[in-house]
């Protein structure tokens, strides 16, 4: 299941179960309810990471909770690691090879 797919998914689930019209959560999580209906109308439509971040804070859960997969395990990270995770991320391919090297190289000493 894609990162959307599962978005609508558990944002489906946690409307039923915490009883919460899409109306209701739009205007929790400060967006309009157009916004929410596109994610299930439109096709390939994917939330943005700020509205994912606004309807976590609405549902009162992590962020984590919308985008993991079930079997996937949430773990904390220091602010440095998430620095360079991000700055990993704006990597292309090739650098993103390149840095697996060396960290490789880096633990097999």
């Amino acid at each position: 299941m894609n990162l959307s797919d599962r978005v609508k998914f558990k944002v489906r689930e946690l409307l039923l179960q915490k009883n919460v019209t899409i109306y209701t959560l739009a205007e929790k999580a400060d967006l309009t309810e157009a916004c929410i209906r596109n994610w299930y109308t439109k096709r390939n439509y994917t939330p943005s990471l700020e509205a994912i971040e606004k309807i976590a804070k609405a549902f009162e859960v992590p962020v984590t909770e919308l985008v993991l997969e079930e079997n996937q395990e949430n773990i904390a990270v220091t602010n440095e690691e998430k620095e360079l995770l991000e700055k990993y991320l704006k990597l292309n391919k090739k650098q993103k090879n390149a840095i697996k090297v060396q960290i490789d190289a880096f633990l097999d000493n």
